[in-house]
This record gives structure tokens, C-alpha cells and sequence, in this order.
């Protein structure tokens, strides 16, 4: 696991990657620490941004609308560059996470990197290799979800029963549907951030407050449970206990 916990902002260039990814990656980002700033610049009106518009309120982002008043420039790329450096030089943050397949924002990642800024790239397989080169971090948004299921399959593999995808009852009602999907999608995440620990117990304190700030509205005690630590499957986990008493989960 990186050895810093980052406070990180996190700037979307909806107009070179897709909003599929934006769940997968946001796990990436909560196991390197807290994201502060979340912002994603285009064009809201077109008809091809409704899957970012309905990232707003899912993932708490803020949209900044970027009308396209000139053929061949990019407005989005221009404002993405002033809010990096005004968030620079607010001193609110020590990384910054930028999403987006465009090359142009090779230049702003090594002025970011000058003033000791630990960068996260987030784009998909078309990333110019200049832009790649230029994080500390990269994540390929095409492989984060294949990634997803390897590491479910690795995590279960001492069970005996085959993992499967969430499947849904037709008599099931949207409330349990919900909790189903949102189950799964919190051992995704622990999963993740346990993998980034070199097999070390990791705190379930800290480990919850990183859930809380990806779910605020998860509750452990809708799914049957009294305590945080019963809900994790021990088939996937193992749960001990420290000398003070503090719980520890690692991964079996």
C-alpha cells in the first residue's frame, strides 16, 4: 500500500472517457486515500453526456458545463488547467487524479509533478504513452473491471463454492435488490484496498471509515448484523484481534 494516505482532487475530462468506469476507478482511489476535490468539465448538453450526468449525484461530483464556442479548441482541456492550479496553490491537496485518454494533459501532470504533486492518470487503452509516462500512478480503465473479477475469484478461491455474479430474484423487491448490489460492491472495495497491503492486518476502523466515504448512506446493521465485523464474509476475510483490543481484517 502507498505509504501516504492522499488527499487527493480528482478532474474528469468527460469528453475523452467513458462514465463506465467511473465506479471502478473511484475504489482505486479511496485505497490511496481521501478525495476531496471531485469536479468533471464538458458539454452536459449533447446527448452523449447523460451517463456523466447521472455520475453527479452518485458519486457527489460537482459538473463544470464547458460550451464549445470555437471549432478545433478545447474549452474543457483550458478550464481543467486553471481549477489543477488553483487547487495547487489553495494547499488543500497533495495529489491529483486526472481522468482522461487526452495527451494534452501530459503538460499540466509534469507541472503538477514540479511542485511535488503525486499524480494519478486514469484513461483507457488509447492513453498516449507521453501522458502515462508522466503519473506516478496509471490505471487503465479497460482492465479495471476485468481486474474486478480476478481478484473476487482469487479472494474465494479456498471455498468450494464457484463465485458467481449477483443474480436477482423476479419476487425480490428494489430495496433488496439494492442491498444485494451495494454488498457486493463494498467487499469489491475492501478487497481492493486489502490487496494493496502486502498480505499486513489492516485496521476494520480504518477500513470502515474508507467504506463510509465511498457509501455515506451504507448502514452494516440493514443487512442483519450488530457490529461492522460481522458482515464480512469469513470465508473471503479473516478478522483478528490486535493487543488493544483493535480489530484487524486481512484478506485469506
Amino acid at each position: 500500500m502507498e505509504e501516504k494516505n492522499y488527499t487527493i482532487a480528482l478532474l474528469i475530462d468527460t469528453d475523452n472517457v467513458s462514465s463506465k468506469y467511473m465506479s471502478a476507478l473511484y475504489n482505486e482511489l479511496i485505497s490511496l486515500g481521501k478525495v476531496t476535490y471531485k469536479r468533471m468539465y464538458g458539454d452536459f448538453t449533447v446527448p452523449n453526456a447523460s451517463g456523466w450526468k447521472k455520475m453527479v449525484n452518485e458519486f457527489a461530483i460537482t459538473p463544470v458545463q464547458q460550451f464549445t464556442y470555437t471549432t478545433g479548441k478545447n474549452a474543457t482541456d483550458f478550464r481543467v488547467i486553471i481549477d489543477a492550479m488553483d487547487i495547487l496553490y489553495s494547499g488543500d491537496v497533495d495529489a491529483f487524479c486526472l481522468m482522461s485518454s487526452d495527451s494534452d494533459f501530459t503538460g499540466l501532470a509534469k507541472r503538477l509533478k514540479e511542485s511535488n504533486m503525486f499524480i494519478i492518470g486514469a484513461g483507457e487503452k488509447k492513453t498516449p504513452v507521453a501522458f502515462v509516462n508522466a503519473c506516478d500512478r496509471f490505471f487503465q480503465l479497460d482492465k479495471l473491471t476485468s481486474y474486478k473479477e480476478k481478484e473476487r475469484l482469487r479472494s474465494v478461491k479456498k471455498t468450494t463454492v464457484k463465485a458467481e455474479p449477483v443474480t436477482y430474484n423476479e419476487e425480490e423487491s428494489v430495496e433488496e435488490r439494492s442491498k444485494k448490489y451495494r454488498k457486493e460492491n463494498i467487499e469489491d472495495l475492501s478487497i481492493r484496498i486489502l490487496e494493496n497491503t502486502d498480505g499486513k492486518p489492516y485496521a476494520l476502523s480504518a477500513l470502515v471509515s474508507k467504506i463510509y466515504q465511498a457509501y455515506p448512506q451504507f448502514n452494516f446493521k440493514d443487512y442483519g448484523v450488530k457490529k461492522a465485523q460481522d458482515f464480512f464474509d469469513r470465508d473471503i476475510f479473516t478478522i483478528s484481534t490486535g493487543k488493544t483490543t483493535e480489530k484487524y481484517i486481512s484478506l485469506k
